[in-house]
């Protein structure tokens, strides 16, 4: 009888996970240290980088981040790829773009985590602008009103984001990330790893008692 009372006492610690939360991860890029966001959610789970890898600072962009994918040959497309795990749990994401790319259409795509478009848009063109000149920006106004807001949802998780076909990079800012990752499946605690295998060692001392007393009756 007690050793039936030990087995439902561990077997019912399986029971006792740590709660399954959907997790929301943001990227402003306000941080007064610009280059912290390279060791946040989005420089960790991607291949996004500055387009001069070597600044240490924003450069003439004095809001979001002008991208570049690590990829100086590729004619300056931007093809920004999320570590798999992540990108397979992301089930939103939200995000500003401002592009500065005059003379060829750019197009904006976005892909889930099986490769097909769940985001295909022509960008709009924010022209230079001499009034918006502050002597820093190249004539380039980085105004939060200039940015135009996407945002896609994924049953299947979002692989990552390319605009092309040529001639983003260097000509394209990106700004007010947002990604919302879907519940991981609920795990044991390690306090409950701890109980089970405790509870478990119950069941496995009980046994050998009863065996004990079996061999000697």
């Amino acid at each position: 009888m007690k050793i039936a009372h030990y087995t439902l006492a561990a077997l019912s610690l399986f029971a006792v996970t740590a709660p399954a939360q959907a997790a929301v991860y943001t990227e402003t890029f306000d941080d007064a240290n610009f280059n912290a966001w390279k060791s946040g959610w989005f420089g960790q789970n991607s291949n996004a980088q500055i387009r001069d890898p070597w600044a240490t600072d924003r450069g003439n962009n004095v809001t979001g981040l002008t991208v570049f994918d690590g990829d100086p040959y590729d004619g300056n497309q931007i093809k920004i790829s999320f570590d798999a795990a992540f990108g397979a749990s992301i089930t939103n994401f939200t995000f500003d773009v401002l592009n500065y790319a005059s003379g060829i259409e750019q197009r904006l795509y976005v892909y889930d985590i099986d490769g097909v478009a769940i985001l295909d848009a022509v960008l709009a063109v924010v022209a230079q602008d001499p009034a918006a000149d502050n002597g820093s920006n190249n004539g380039y106004d980085f105004a939060q009103s200039k940015y135009t807001s996407y945002s896609v949802t994924s049953t299947n998780g979002i692989s990552g984001f390319y605009v092309g076909p040529f001639g983003a990079e260097g000509n394209l800012s990106i700004d007010n990330l947002q990604v919302t990752t879907a519940a991981s499946a609920a795990v044991p605690e390690p306090a409950t790893w701890a109980m089970m295998i405790g509870g478990l060692g119950l069941v496995g001392a009980s046994l050998r008692r009863r065996a004990a007393r079996v061999a000697f009756a």
